[in-house]
């Protein structure tokens, strides 16, 4: 028999960690290749990973709502004969050889395997990158980043990096009281004359808010506030509303707005790029994806509208009802929300107004969508009632000057309130 070692996965997308969310199996459990053996939840999508081996479960060295990094080992399978040359890399020698054995039998057997990875000097003229998980562990045990170089992707610090150097020598008692002093404070306990409660974080919370650190972190954000009349969109929904359902098709303000941002999108694309800071440059998608944010009891989802530039309205509408049911159903993939150019978020729907919406790293703007009501307006040296849409865009003042901003909002705004205009341009 022998032992092979699963790792977390890289999955793409710049994301190094994920969280356990659903473990479909036990110590002692026989699988068969491909079949169902964990979930893995990040702040893009939940992802389900099939077992890669055949054999027996040996241990689980993550529990359900832990996270671990991309490399970590996960769990260990017992497997009849060689390991698979696909899982050389990853395979620990079988238990029957006794050559590392004296060494082996000190340590605990819940203990996993790990490949301490090589530090080399760290290059003082680069930026430190770390996720924030390891930024409070290097807090915690009073490490200064400054004087790690990493071994993660494109020099990112892991936990592990943390580890060796923790292993390598003492961290000086100065350098530890420095680090203590700036650590934020924790919360004061709870008394019995002001009771509280506390509820842990789910994978997907811890994620979100993750991501949205980074964003505002990272990206400049700067949001601009108009108003759409949108009196010719209402009466063409209500005309072909019912049109739509008799095809099977829910029918949205939403499926409208979607392609307009996606002309838009075509004819600024600088609000289709994203930023490459290590490499100084700005990226051009040659594709239109707008991505639409789902609320979700689990959490804020953003699937996207593939090719949203290519659809129909009633396409559009079914890939939106589509993707939030999957939603809803936790069955969205990465595919789902992946290579997205721009996203949108709605509180409208829910009676929200103007808003500052946070951008979708690493997009580079995002629309807030806001209630439509009936407004007294001037049209004409009249005063008359009209509907009136609120509208939030934030974009990255990085790449986006606010002049442009306000040109793509003045255009979205002329789509919008003329579905046939937006019809024929589309």
């Amino acid at each position: 028999m022998s032992t092979y070692q699963f790792k977390l996965p890289d999955i793409g997308e710049g994301i190094s960690e994920g969280t356990i969310a659903k473990w479909y199996v036990k110590p002692g459990d026989q699988l068969k290749e491909d079949d169902d053996l964990l979930e893995i939840e990040n702040d893009k999508s939940v992802e389900e990973i099939p077992a890669p081996v055949s054999g027996t479960i040996k241990q689980i060295l993550v529990d359900e709502g832990e996270t671990a990094e991309v490399g970590q080992v996960l769990v260990e399978f017992e497997v009849a004969g060689e390991v698979p040359a696909a899982a050389a890399t990853t395979a620990t020698a079988p238990e029957t050889e006794t050559s590392t054995a004296s060494t082996a039998a000190a340590k605990p057997e819940t203990e996993p395997a790990v490949t301490k990875p090589t530090l080399q000097p760290r290059d003082t003229s680069l930026p430190v990158l770390a996720m924030p998980a390891v930024r409070a562990y290097a807090r915690e045990k009073a490490v200064d980043l400054t004087k790690l170089s990493g071994t993660g992707n494109h020099g990112q610090i892991t936990k592990a990096d943390v580890d060796q150097f923790l292993q390598n020598g003492v961290v000086q008692a100065d350098q530890a009281a420095d680090t203590t002093q700036a650590a934020a404070p924790s919360l004061p306990p709870t008394s019995e004359a002001w009771p509280e409660t506390r509820e842990k974080m789910s994978g997907i919370r811890k994620a979100t808010a993750k991501a949205m650190i980074r964003s505002k972190q990272q990206i400049p954000h700067v949001t601009v506030f108009d108003e759409a009349i949108v009196d010719k969109l209402w009466d063409h929904r209500k005309k072909y509303k019912q049109l739509a359902a008799d095809k099977g098709v829910h029918l949205t303000f939403l499926a409208y707005v979607v392609k307009a941002l996606s002309l838009v999108m075509k004819e600024y694309p600088i609000f289709n790029s994203q930023v490459d800071m290590d490499s100084q440059e700005i990226v051009h998608r040659e594709y239109i994806n707008v991505g639409v944010a789902t609320d979700t009891d689990r959490g804020l989802f953003v699937p996207n509208i593939k090719h949203a530039d290519q659809l129909s309205l009633f396409d559009i509408a079914r890939e939106i009802s589509a993707n939030t049911q999957k939603a809803k159903d936790g069955k969205l993939g990465s595919e789902d929300m992946k290579h997205t150019g721009m996203s949108i978020t709605n509180i409208g729907s829910i009676g929200g107004g103007f808003f500052t919406p946070v951008i979708n790293w690493p997009e580079v703007a995002i629309l807030g969508l806001g209630r439509i009501t009936k407004e007294p307006v001037a049209v004409a040296d009249q005063v008359q009632l009209a509907y009136v849409m609120k509208l939030s865009l934030s974009f990255d003042h990085r790449v986006i000057d606010g002049a442009t901003a306000q040109r793509a909002m003045n255009r979205f705004k002329e789509l919008l309130s003329d579905p046939e205009l937006l019809l024929m341009e589309g």
